[in-house]
């Protein structure tokens, strides 16, 4: 194999994990700003509200109240969970783009 064709081949390689460092870093971008979840804590926040004044009147809503929490506390750790994987996919679209940096300009 001559000379040029590895440098041609290693060009090629950092150059496509400086891309995929690039899409990482959209990609968790898009996780940690996106507002997708807010709407719907909102409405189950208000869902909750009228349940609660609700249950202060009939004794067959605490139920479903004590439901209502549990959906609200397992939706805000699906959303933690959420902004760690985007914090995550970030770290490592920066890594990748390091890596291919170092490997164009070695």
């Amino acid at each position: 194999m001559s000379i040029e064709l590895l440098t041609t081949l290693r060009a090629a390689m950092a150059l496509a994990l400086f891309t995929m460092g690039l899409a990482a870093c959209a990609a968790g971008l898009w996780t940690l700003l996106g507002r997708e979840y807010q709407q719907t804590l909102r409405g189950l926040a208000s869902h909750s509200g009228k349940l609660h004044a609700r249950s202060l009147t009939e004794i067959g809503v605490a139920p479903v109240l004590d439901a209502s929490a549990r959906l609200v506390e397992a939706t805000t750790g699906l959303i933690r969970t959420a902004m760690g994987v985007g914090a995550f996919l970030c770290l490592v679209g920066l890594a990748l783009c390091l890596v291919g940096y170092w490997m164009f300009i070695a």
